[in-house]
């Protein structure tokens, strides 16, 4: 019962934060690709997905290149609000490409020119009991509220939209924004993509990619992956460990029936094969179990605010199956050292030491 609970606890683990680290990737590169860009410019060299700023000037220079249709500034930080929480707080300019996207689940988009508001995620408009409006402090500036949305994205119905210049004012970044979005007239023509990036990079110090290749590369995301990776391997080669343990004392304690069994007539190659099964059925419940936990602690960690509101777990049915599969495999390979020491020893021998 030990090792099945060791070997679900190991499964269980491992599903959990290793889909963890899947979901910090998704739910970031999800949440960019809803706004519909095909490509972000960023500073080169900075570590952190949203680490650093870039001249706002920049963008007539870049929409100037041919093939870029549109091109948007986004200021990004996190913010203080009501309730000593905090929300991720974006700026986007009056004419950025961006509104064209935005899904409003009540209210309305601002009127030009419209400076102080705010349009609020769904999820934190929920947890913060807010409604089309009312007021919501962000940097302990008031912003009434004009409109709520609902994103797919997890972390785009977290987020608090307000007009770029304010949020550029309260953070002391006039002229700078995080990142430029770029829309392309013909995103799929491969070699019209790297033409682009090229001109955009030559005008210095700054990095092009898609979404997708900008957070695969992100110094800091990889780190939080190879952590979360790492423990995840660890505890499943914890509950292989526990099994060849298990086994290996089975076999030692119970040198006597091995003895008995070869005496009667029993071959090597069935008493090797009555140990895999053992670990084969040791794992296998082990498994099942530990998906149990695995899905249960995935919703766990997902109803915890600070991570459920930037982060959904959410295994997938190729990584459940995968991790079951490699530790009911591993649990048969685990076996077979101690089957193996148990066939070594002559039946006489067996009896004797026994």
């Amino acid at each position: 019962m030990l090792t099945i609970l060791g070997v679900a606890i190991a499964v269980g683990s491992f599903i959990t934060l290793y889909g963890l680290s899947r979901s910090v990737h998704e739910n970031v590169q999800q949440s960019f690709d809803e706004h519909g860009a095909d490509l972000t410019v960023r500073r080169r060299g900075i570590a952190e997905p949203f680490g650093g700023t870039i001249p706002q000037s920049l963008t007539p220079q870049i929409a100037a290149i041919p093939g870029i249709a549109a091109v948007a500034g986004q200021l990004i930080t996190f913010a203080a609000t009501d309730n000593d929480d905090h929300v991720i707080a974006v700026g986007w300019a009056k004419d950025s490409f961006y509104w064209q996207n935005v899904p409003l689940e009540k209210g309305s988009l601002p009127q030009p020119g419209q400076r102080r508001f705010a349009l609020v995620g769904n999820d934190i408009a929920r947890a913060l009991q807010k409604d089309v409006g009312d007021n919501i402090t962000l940097l302990g500036e008031q912003f009434p509220i004009i409109g709520i949305t609902h994103y797919s994205s997890l972390i785009n119905r977290n987020q608090v939209i307000v007009d770029l210049t304010d949020l550029q004012d309260l953070t002391f970044r006039a002229g700078a924004v995080t990142f430029l979005s770029i829309k392309l007239e013909h995103p799929r023509d491969q070699a019209e993509v790297d033409r682009i990036a090229k001109e955009i990079e030559a005008l210095g110090q700054l990095s092009v990619a898609t979404s997708e290749a900008v957070f695969r590369n992100d110094s800091l995301l990889g780190l939080l992956s190879a952590v979360s990776t790492s423990m995840a391997w660890v505890a499943l080669l914890m509950g292989i460990l526990m099994v060849l343990n298990t086994l290996l004392m089975a076999v030692l304690e119970r040198t006597r029936e091995m003895g008995i069994l070869s005496a009667i007539g029993w071959s090597k190659g069935r008493i090797m094969g009555a140990l895999v099964i053992e670990g084969f059925i040791l794992s296998g419940i082990g498994s099942v179990v530990g998906v149990l936990l695995g899905i249960a602690g995935s919703h766990l960690l997902s109803s915890i605010p600070a991570i459920g509101r930037y982060v959904a777990v959410r295994p997938t049915f190729d990584l459940v199956a995968a991790t079951a599969a490699a530790a009911i495999l591993s649990g048969v390979l685990a076996s077979l050292y101690p089957a193996w020491m148990a066939t070594r020893q002559s039946p006489a021998d067996a009896l004797e030491r026994a």
